[in-house]
């Protein structure tokens, strides 16, 4: 940011005639780059494209719309909808949104965060009203073309101490307290953490290892996983933690794969009975809940959290930091 000009730092969107200037070239050769790339050559596409980057400008695809219209789209976006765990806020906030006649656009990231630039550049340029995304922008160019955008972002699912305009979620960072002082209190002595390296999951693991080492316990061994990898995960906690007799994984779907896995290797006890190792997960789907020993978990208020964060979007006078909690469910497996 330091070369951009003072004018341009402040928080309005950057223009396509600030791009053209950037770039050394004419407004019209922007715009081709936007729409038409193939008819521009490399070297100027190129230099067009770093310029936009630099600015942080979004191409509007809302093409022949006054400046001034009202688009009544909302951007949504998530990591995943490979699995279930986000459709609970996507139905809130849906549930609000679209009955005052909103349109919601879904995207995901997949745990990526180049593609999540890239995806919350592609909801951009349709002009929402609003955005609303599980966690906050990964990156800082994110955030700057959220801010540079001027309208409601909502950031969910966790709490920001300083959310670009309003945030909807939970303490990751108590959710892992709260699961190792249940293991502490239960008799488990050797812990393992499983998870991915995203922010959400960072929290909910540093909770974890400072709860465990309050009560006295060895630090837990964290096994660290690809994002968004399922059935692997398990393979990955039977191999490096094989001695842990309590395992937080960071959601459901690990916690409820390595189940699996313990039941192939003929490591679960009968139910009814205290398990050998006990799985703890976060989500509460409902596949854990049919499971064999069914899964204690870490309850999220999902559809409560889309709700807020579809009211957060609509109402600028609300509170812009909503902690809807959370509850620990124990069942068979932990």
């Amino acid at each position: 940011m330091a070369d951009i000009p003072t004018e341009l730092q402040e928080r309005t969107a950057p223009t396509l005639e600030a791009v053209a200037k950037r770039a050394g070239v004419s407004p019209i050769t922007v715009s081709r780059v936007v729409r038409q790339p193939g008819i521009v050559s490399d070297d100027t596409r190129l230099r067009v494209e770093a310029a936009m980057r630099e600015l942080g400008y979004v191409p509007n695809m809302v093409a022949g719309s006054l400046a001034s219209a009202r688009t009544r789209l909302v951007g949504v976006l998530v990591p995943t909808i490979a699995n279930s765990i986000f459709a609970d806020t996507v139905q809130g906030l849906s549930e609000v949104l679209e009955p005052l006649g909103f349109t919601v656009i879904l995207a995901q990231s997949g745990y990526d965060d180049a593609r999540e630039e890239k995806m919350l550049a592609a909801l951009l340029s349709r002009r929402p009203e609003a955005i609303i995304m599980v966690g906050a922008p990964a990156t800082p160019a994110g955030a700057e073309m959220l801010r540079r955008a001027r309208i409601a972002v909502v950031e969910t699912w966790e709490l920001p101490a300083a959310p670009i305009d309003a945030a909807a979620g939970f303490d990751n960072h108590a959710a892992g307290v709260e699961v190792a002082r249940y293991f502490a209190k239960a008799g488990r002595r050797r812990l393992a953490f499983v998870g991915g390296d995203d922010r959400r999951a960072e929290q909910r693991w540093l909770g974890f290892l400072e709860a465990a080492r309050a009560a006295g316990l060895d630090d837990p061994q964290r096994v660290s996983v690809t994002r968004g990898a399922g059935a692997g995960a398990a393979t990955v906690v039977l191999t490096e933690a094989p001695d842990a007799d309590a395992v937080f994984a960071a959601n459901d779907a690990y916690a409820i794969a390595l189940l699996s896995a313990m039941r192939r290797a003929d490591l679960l006890g009968p139910l009814g009975s205290p398990q050998p190792v006990a799985v703890v997960g976060l989500g509460d789907l409902e596949m854990g809940r049919l499971f064999a020993p069914a899964l204690s978990t870490i309850r999220v208020h999902g559809v409560a959290i889309g709700r807020t964060a579809a009211e957060l979007a609509l109402d600028p006078t609300r509170p812009r930091r909503v902690d809807l909690g959370f509850e620990l469910v124990l069942r068979e497996s932990g």
